[in-house]
């Protein structure tokens, strides 16, 4: 087992976690963290570089071939719920409840069901109220660079990236 195995097991568990090919062409759900880790910017706050790196630990514990596809349900709770052991154990604690935060809520975009034009509710007003949100939106960039297949999530970002801008700037 090589020292990065040793100190981060719950990624190196991802190797060989099948996704949905159609959304993750990819490949597995390791292969996607990767390439969403090469998209965090260099210069971005360290817990973006945590979210995104932990971002999907919860596949190697929830994915399952459901209805003829493989599927998730929950990975982002139970990811969430391993931050705090792992950020510990990495001598990173302080920042175990933001990153556990930013795993936990890394698949909002998917209940707004926003299309252009849309206005945002009283609760998406609410949620983009969240001191971490413009974190959360940096860790979402990079899930969606890394995703190589038919994904509509990276523009569901990015019109919830400018929606956000409109009202920060009102």
């Amino acid at each position: 087992m090589s020292a990065n195995q040793e100190r981060l097991p719950e990624v190196a568990a991802l190797r060989g976690v099948p996704q949905p090919e159609e959304y993750h062409a990819e490949g597995d759900a390791y292969t996607h963290t990767m390439l969403a880790l090469a998209a965090v910017d260099d210069d971005a706050d360290c817990r973006v570089f945590w979210g995104t790196l932990l971002h999907d630990v919860g596949k190697a514990v929830k994915t399952a071939f459901i209805h003829g596809r493989w599927r998730s349900y929950g990975h982002g709770e139970a990811g969430g719920a391993m931050i705090p052991e792992i950020m510990g154990r990495l001598g990173l604690a302080e920042l175990s409840s933001d990153v556990a935060w930013l795993v936990r809520n890394h698949l909002f975009h998917f209940s707004w069901n926003l299309h252009p034009g849309d206005r945002l509710t009283r609760n998406h007003h609410r949620f983009m109220e969240h001191p971490l949100f413009p974190l959360l939106l940096q860790v979402c960039a990079a899930d969606a660079a890394g995703s190589l297949g038919k994904s509509d999530k990276g523009e569901k970002i990015r019109m919830i990236a400018e929606l956000y801008a409109d009202e920060s700037r009102e």
